[in-house]
């Protein structure tokens, strides 16, 4: 008895280890992101992939090798700063000699009124001065003079806040907006599509009797089979034969065209109404178009909203299709409006940490304010009786 007791405790640790372990590999990658949407790209290569942001980004506002001494300076003119909003200056040198003294960096307004000063200690490469917000609206009116003694100063960086810098550029240059829209064009004609193409056939496959009609409901299981990039070559020469290339007609007529997955789960509860239901509309005078759209079409909304939910998930997601016959940035979708930050010379990762965070939230909308539609939708979708 008492081992019994044990292996199901044992048996129930188990269960809740792999749940633990299951959870954390989707949530783990959120994660990443969502910090990685906060980083800047340098701090994104150097940093590991769970270390907090800092939200400061270090700008370049200065390059060159200057050594600074007697009448010797680097003048950081208004026009620099007086777009920026800094917390302080931070100087790259060339090493510091051992034995070497009075050693210093100081930053002053165009006066000549000294701001702050940092000295130099034998070894360091790089030093970070602090600016007060007042003294930092006084340099950005007036500019600033880097003066200092014994050091040869090769960058000058202004220290900046960093917070939704990744935001902005991925909303404004990666024109999301655009992709939201044309995303959205997309989903509801072919989500439309879809239902009227797969309720109509499903009907049919359902409720007539016609020669070579298993034939027919076996090939859309065969064709089913048939992977989809060894019919891509055709498929695309047909598209630009029809002039439906660089056009929203390309994708949608592809998506809502013979969609088994559709078809089936129409036919799967259409084979749970009874057909008395047919006949006896069709007694009172009704045509079967009537029987269809008045009797028929409503009876199937749970496998309606399957149906949705599963082709609007399918095409938010669907990069190849888009890319592929609507490559015009006029055309661009959510999925491949970052794809402009990725280039030969390196991908702009923060960015699309920032992007995939922006397209995450609508999803997230969707799925909180429609989740008792879509738990029903599946679970009755998915039970035959």
């Amino acid at each position: 008895m008492n081992s019994k007791i044990h292996e199901r405790q044992i048996v129930k640790w188990l269960k809740y280890i792999l749940l633990c372990f299951s959870a954390l590999t989707v949530v783990l990658p959120i994660l990443v992101v969502f910090l990685g949407s906060f980083k800047t790209g340098e701090e994104f290569n150097r940093s590991r992939p769970f270390d907090l942001p800092k939200f400061e980004s270090n700008n370049e506002i200065w390059k060159g090798a200057e050594t600074l001494g007697s009448g010797s300076r680097i003048e950081l003119k208004s026009g620099i700063l007086s777009s920026r909003n800094f917390s302080g200056f931070l100087f790259l040198y060339d090493k510091i000699e051992d034995g070497a003294e009075n050693c210093f960096i100081a930053v002053s307004d165009s006066s000549g009124r000294e701001i702050a000063r940092a000295e130099l200690s034998a070894g360091s490469e790089e030093v970070f001065i602090p600016v007060s917000k007042d003294d930092c609206e006084s340099l950005k009116a007036s500019g600033a003079v880097v003066s200092g003694e014994n050091c040869t100063v090769i960058r000058a960086k202004i220290r900046e806040g960093f917070l939704f810098e990744n935001y902005k550029t991925a909303f404004i240059k990666g024109n999301m907006l655009l992709g939201f829209w044309n995303t959205f064009l997309l989903i509801l004609f072919s989500g439309a599509g879809t239902v009227v193409t797969g309720s109509m056939t499903a009907f049919v496959l359902s409720r007539f009797n016609f020669k070579m009609k298993k034939i027919v409901r076996q090939m859309f299981l065969w064709i089913s089979l048939i992977p989809t990039i060894t019919t891509q070559v055709a498929t695309f020469q047909i598209i630009q034969k029809l002039g439906m290339y660089n056009t929203h007609l390309s994708v949608i007529i592809l998506s809502m065209g013979t969609d088994i997955i559709a078809i089936m789960i129409y036919l799967q509860f259409l084979n749970n109404i009874s057909k008395s239901l047919d006949e006896s509309a069709i007694i009172d005078g009704a045509g079967y178009f009537q029987v269809f759209v008045r009797i028929i079409f409503p009876l199937l909304q749970p496998a309606t909203v399957t149906i949705l939910i599963l082709k609007c998930v399918n095409l938010y997601n669907d990069f190849y299709n888009p890319l592929l016959y609507m490559p015009k940035k006029s055309l661009q979708v959510i999925s491949t409006s970052l794809y402009k930050f990725k280039g030969p010379f390196g991908t702009n990762w923060p960015v699309i940490c920032a992007g995939v965070v922006i397209a995450v939230i609508p999803t997230l909308i969707a799925f909180i304010s429609l989740q008792r539609y879509i738990y029903g939708g599946m679970v009755t979708g998915s039970v035959k009786e």
